[in-house]
């Protein structure tokens, strides 16, 4: 929609007709005005808006706005960025009524721009215009010589004034009355500072129209000409205002305005203001843009009719319907605007306000007993009534009445209430000590004559969660509390009669539902205590709660080890190493010591010994013994129970003890003939035993040549074998020393080999 603002009057030739409530507005052949049209109805009434005109629908439009200016006053900061205000003032006016493809063709088609501004120091300020496709005039060249952050945006051939033969004003003239900024003052960047405070604005013209008869400043009429000072006082001069409505002293611009010939019409103008230079300052009150008025284009005929406005509906192509909003039923007023589309492409709009009279409203509530009467003026009211209805009154528009009336009935309530016994008796939150029947009279907040009657029954006066629980599943007791060693096995069973659902809690985050027994092992050391909830046949609930009634100890870690490794034959003795742990954890870690038993295998059977490193001889009647024989260690922790009985827990564990054959053997008489018996010559015992690690082997003939040699035997394939050796049948010495934990063994001999 075009902006109200490019409207000013707007004449329909033959006639377009308004009709509110159908009630006609203008006659045919009349010239008539859209400046707002008024109508009175009643916030009740829906109100027709129509638009009608003449078989000829042609249309005029007369007064277009060519001139489009730009209200408010904004402050120019001075010289350097200053936070959003940046280093320019930017603000555009908008041209949209002309034909989309009008455009500048000459200096002539502007009749002027004009700023009404004040400014401390003229050579500060840089002052252009671009037009909607951004092609620029420069209107006043900046004049200073300083270099800021912001002249350096300034194009460089717009820099600098050009002297000409008439000689320029000085930088220090003002543009209106302005206030001087004063160094070491009020920040520069701050409006509400006191030194920044807006002074007078000027309008300031400039215009290169040939057309209109405008009369320019002095010299050759560009604004910074020492001939356009005017002196205020002695030390005061500022540059001589343009009067708009005579023409005269406008100015033109430093940049022709032959450089904007080619921008279309319609669209967005903008004109930048920046300072250019620090330590002065100014503001812009307003800013206008004047086209020249040849240029509006003719009229055309009526294409359609939009309305702007809320609750207005469409009823036809010209027709709206409206209506006051709801809500409320006081005075309303409402303005629409009605657009008439036309086929220049231009829209005609026009202010249409409908004063809504509103209509009084009466409410009526009440809330009776059955048999009263409500009497509303002449109009007897004896039953519920939820209604609306209008009476005539003085202003035309009739009263509105809303009808909220309850009559409550006169009755004798009954009701019911059934309780467990294990709870409290409570109804409508009266409580009751005792189950029975009771009335309550007068209840109701109404005061109508009515009673509550109430029967309370209790339920399940026997039900009782009864739980019960044992450690070996057979002896069962509800007051016994439990105490064994972890992991430990718990039974639990209801003896409740008449359950429904029953619900477990263990005590270790553990819980159960419908179940009337269970088998549970605890694997976790603490104290537990069990809860039973029970919820009977007829939903009443019980629990019973069964404070440690489990105690669950934590065993030992049995282990040990002995030395040496391997006992031998020569010395079938241990020293058995206890490796043991108490359980050291929560509650009842490490209240006693541990008691150790050993049970220890031999060749009559087992000994039993108490300690914690015994030291152990397989040997018998002294005949040493050989073999494998078991040790089991058994580690027991002590413990106070719950009724300051003992509970004791325990832990095993066994290892098998080989007592090697440590008597070594030369056998004399070696077979190499390769029936794999007796083909290699070796010492018996040597590698079953392990004993003799460090040993050497020494295999001479009968005239004492060295056969065979080898060191450190622990294989077989290290003892001597004759074929190896290449080595004949006869008569052979050997020579054997060997070292162990229990001494030295040495030997020597003669071996017959023989195939």
């Amino acid at each position: 929609m075009q902006p109200f603002m490019d409207v000013k009057r707007t004449l329909i030739r033959h006639c377009i007709i308004l009709i509110y409530c159908l009630l006609p507005l203008c006659m045919q052949g009349q010239r008539i005005v859209f400046e707002g049209v008024d109508s009175v109805a009643c916030r009740s009434d829906s109100v027709r808006i129509s638009v009608g005109y003449t078989p000829g629908n042609e249309i005029v439009l007369e007064d277009l706005v060519t001139s489009m200016s730009h209200p408010g006053r904004v402050f120019l900061p001075d010289g350097i960025p200053c936070g959003t205000l940046g280093c320019s003032y930017q603000s555009p006016v908008t041209f949209t009524n002309f034909d989309p493809s009008a455009t500048i063709t000459s200096a002539n088609d502007i009749n002027f721009v004009r700023l009404n501004l004040e400014h401390s120091w003229i050579g500060d300020i840089y002052i252009n215009i671009t037009c909607p496709n951004g092609q620029t005039a420069s209107l006043m060249n900046y004049g200073g010589t300083g270099m800021s952050a912001c002249n350096s945006t300034i194009e460089a051939s717009h820099r600098g004034w050009s002297t000409g033969s008439y000689g320029n004003a000085p930088v220090s003239t003002y543009f209106g009355l302005a206030y001087d900024w004063v160094a070491g003052g009020d920040s520069i960047c701050d409006s509400t500072a006191v030194l920044n405070a807006p002074g007078v604005g000027w309008n300031y013209c400039w215009s290169d129209n040939t057309m209109n008869g405008y009369t320019y400043g002095s010299d050759d009429g560009i604004i910074y000409r020492a001939g356009n000072i005017v002196y205020l006082s002695a030390t005061e001069r500022t540059i001589d205002s343009s009067n708009v409505a005579a023409g005269t002293h406008f100015y033109h611009p430093d940049e022709s305005f032959d450089s904007l010939i080619g921008c279309p019409l319609n669209g967005d103008w903008y004109i930048e203001v920046m300072d250019g230079w620090s330590q002065d300052n100014g503001y812009i009150f307003d800013w206008e843009m004047s086209l020249n008025e040849n240029m509006v284009p003719e009229g055309g005929t009526m294409t359609g009719v939009d309305i702007v406005g809320d609750d207005a509906t469409r009823t036809s192509d010209t027709s709206f319907l409206v209506s006051a909003p709801s809500g409320s039923w006081g005075d309303t007023t409402i303005t629409y605007t009605v657009i008439i589309h036309s086929s220049s492409g231009r829209d005609i709009d026009t202010a249409v306000t409908i004063h809504f009279l509103g209509n009084p409203y009466q409410l009526i509530r009440d809330t009776l007993c059955a048999g009263d009467t409500l009497w509303v003026d002449s109009l007897a009211i004896t039953e519920t009534l939820h209604r609306y209805d209008t009476i005539p009154n003085a202003t035309g528009c009739p009263t509105i009445r809303e009808f909220d009336v309850v009559f409550l009935p006169v009755y004798n309530y009954y009701d019911t209430a059934v309780f467990c016994y294990s709870n409290n008796y409570s109804w409508h939150d009266i409580p009751f000590a005792t189950p029975g029947d009771y009335s309550f009279p007068d209840l109701t907040t109404e005061g109508c004559d009515s009673t509550w009657h109430v029967t309370i029954i209790g339920r399940d006066s026997g039900f009782v969660a009864t739980p019960l629980i044992s450690d070996d599943g057979e002896t069962w007791r509800r007051d016994t509390l439990l105490a064994g060693c972890r992991p430990m096995t718990v039974w639990m069973k209801s003896d409740t009669p008449h359950t429904a659902h029953n619900w477990w809690n263990l005590g270790d985050d553990t819980t159960w539902y419908d179940s009337d027994s269970m088998t549970y092992v605890y694997d976790s050391v603490g104290i537990f205590t069990i809860t039973y909830l029970t919820e009977s046949e007829h939903g009443c609930l019980d629990t019973a709660v069964l404070p440690n009634a489990v105690w669950v100890f934590g065993r030992p870690e049995a282990a040990f080890t002995w030395t040496p490794e391997n006992p031998a034959l020569s010395h079938p003795t241990a020293d058995l190493i206890n490796l043991s742990t108490s359980y050291t954890e929560g509650t009842f870690g490490g209240q006693y010591p541990l008691r150790y038993v050993w049970t220890i295998q031999n060749s009559n059977g087992y000994d039993s010994i108490v300690g914690q490193n015994p030291h152990y001889s397989w040997a018998v009647d002294g005949q040493n013994v050989f073999g494998d024989f078991t040790v089991l260690l058994s580690a027991t922790q002590p413990y106070i129970g719950p009724y300051g009985d003992s509970t004791f827990c325990e832990d095993t564990s066994s290892a098998t003890i080989t007592i090697v054959n440590d008597w070594l053997q030369f056998p004399n008489l070696v077979s190499p003939n390769g029936d794999g018996v007796n083909d290699i010559w070796r010492v018996v015992n040597l590698l079953e035993c392990g004993l003799y690690t460090m040993n050497e082997l020494w295999i001479y003939s009968k005239w004492g040549t060295l056969e065979y040699h080898a060191k450190d035997i622990d294989e077989e394939d290290d003892f001597w074998n004759p074929n190896e050796t290449h080595s004949p049948d006869g008569t052979y010495y050997f020579r054997f020393s060997a070292k162990s934990m229990f001494g030295v063994v040495r030997s020597s001999g003669s071996i017959e080999v023989v195939r």
